[in-house]
């Protein structure tokens, strides 16, 4: 995990050392196809579908954009009469953007990337003599998707996206919601 942060911060300075500016701030609600933890297909090891996202826009250059993004799932909780099982998740990504109409009020772009996942499986007996049992996996993993930006004011977005996550945890995803147009907001605070 801390490796996980370290190259993190670490690719995020790349970008801001190659003159990249950031434009968007923003984040929603994220849905994934979802996963068997460790191929185990039986329902407790289910892995969670809905998530709340944010992420941050880095301009290169007019049609090429960085995207991080940190998705955290709403647990997969399962509950029985002496036990309950949780699947947890968490995803960090990295993706490029090539913006094919970066001036209009719909944008539209094609996106590539990596995934890190993070997730885990925990199992507890209830009642009189409580255990607990967890086990934690993580997958690196690679995007292609798509998205489309509506800029609604020079100070607001809504956008829609949609990937597929090849990894060990393949799965689909689609996020929706809000940015907010940090250079515009910079610009226009010094005036």
């Amino acid at each position: 995990m801390r490796k996980l942060a370290i190259n993190l911060v670490f690719i995020l300075l790349i970008c801001a050392s190659a003159g990249a500016q950031i434009t968007k701030i923003g984040g929603g609600l994220a849905y994934g196809t979802g996963y068997w933890f460790e191929k185990t297909e039986v329902e407790e090891y289910r892995s969670p579908h809905l998530a709340l996202f944010a992420e941050g826009v880095y301009r290169i250059t007019t049609p090429i954009h960085v995207a991080a993004s940190f998705s955290y799932f709403y647990p997969h909780i399962e509950s029985y009469t002496a036990s309950k099982t949780s699947v947890r998740a968490m995803m960090f990504d990295i993706n490029g953007h090539y913006v094919f109409n970066a001036l209009d009020k719909f944008e539209f772009y094609a996106l590539a990337g990596m995934d890190f996942l993070l997730t885990s499986y925990k199992y507890k007996i209830t009642g009189a003599a409580e255990e607990d049992d967890k086990t934690n996996d993580n997958a690196i993993g690679l995007n292609a998707g798509g998205g489309v930006i509506f800029n609604l004011s020079p100070k607001m977005s809504i956008f829609s996206e949609a990937k597929y996550v090849v990894s060990k945890y393949s799965q689909f995803m689609a996020n929706a919601g809000v940015f907010i147009n940090v250079s515009w907001l910079a610009r226009h605070e010094q005036e």
